[in-house]
């Protein structure tokens, strides 16, 4: 690393021009020696995109060098891609339509609106290390790909991960109708009971003035027990412990020793429950 450091330094001492394109291809040439660590992957190359950057900060001409940009991010692209291996099924989805107007409130995407690498089952592979968002709106998942945003299919999405978070893909059906929709949902818990959360996001438009709209984004969150592959919806309590059998008596009293409430805050109380229920001896 102090190696890499002293090379950059002299180079920029050199012209600042030669400065970014030579600290490119010292960047790009390193991936070849580091496919097995993809996260540092995407890191060096958010570093190029700085890099190059500066070109436009301090003014210089960018014309001059427009051929040995794109050769370099073209380039850049088909490392990147050849570190990961063929992922070229994963990138067959439509455009993703964003948003023309902004939000006075809220979001469409869960947890925040810029994107974050997880992983994805697609069409039955798995593959990790993607730039991604999830769009609660639109409940669509995005992958971005060097400035492309990309929607991928939902039905063939099994699960996908992000934020520490884990979505699966349901179907309403016979064993799963009081589910609120098909699409995906996050689990919670899991093991003999799997507590599951769908956060629904719908935009609201508010008329202030006959000439100002705006829009805001409206949630509600819904949740779930999955056992013996039926799936309950959960509006109370009551509706959890009925479904523990002998052990709902031990779960109201870890509730009650933990000062758990529905009604502070239903998602910490529902998981903490369900947690300690799949973690009881049978």
């Amino acid at each position: 690393m102090n190696l890499l450091i002293i090379v950059f330094i002299t180079i920029y001492s050199i012209n600042f021009k030669e400065y970014y394109q030579c600290v490119y291809y010292l960047l790009i040439n390193s991936f070849k020696c580091m496919k097995s660590d993809r996260m540092l992957v995407l890191i060096l190359i958010t570093c190029i995109s700085l890099f190059l950057s500066f070109k436009k900060v301090y003014g210089q001409d960018i014309s001059v060098d427009s051929s040995f940009y794109k050769k370099a991010l073209t380039y850049s692209e088909k490392v990147y891609h050849d570190s990961y291996g063929d992922q070229s099924a994963l990138y067959n989805g439509s455009k993703y339509a964003q948003y023309p107007f902004r939000f006075k409130e809220g979001h469409p995407f869960f947890y925040s609106t810029e994107p974050a690498v997880g992983e994805v089952i697609y069409n039955g592979v798995r593959y990790d290390s993607i730039l991604m968002s999830y769009d609660e709106t639109k409940d669509v998942l995005v992958i971005n790909d060097f400035g492309n945003r990309i929607q991928l299919l939902n039905e063939k999405i099994e699960q996908f991960k992000i934020f520490n978070s884990n979505f699966i893909r349901i179907e309403k059906d016979s064993s799963s109708s009081e589910l609120v929709s098909n699409g995906f949902y996050n689990v919670l818990s899991e093991g003999n009971l799997t507590l599951l959360k769908k956060q629904v996001k719908t935009v609201r438009e508010e008329i202030i003035t006959s000439s100002e709209l705006i829009r805001v984004i409206d949630e509600k969150n819904y949740y779930y027990i999955k056992k013996n592959e039926r799936i309950f919806l959960l509006k109370s309590s009551n509706d959890l412990y009925k479904l523990m059998g002998d052990r709902k008596k031990e779960v109201q009293q870890f509730v009650k020793e933990n000062k758990l409430k529905l009604s502070n805050d239903k998602q910490d109380m529902l998981t903490k429950a369900t947690g300690y229920f799949n973690s009881l001896k049978k």
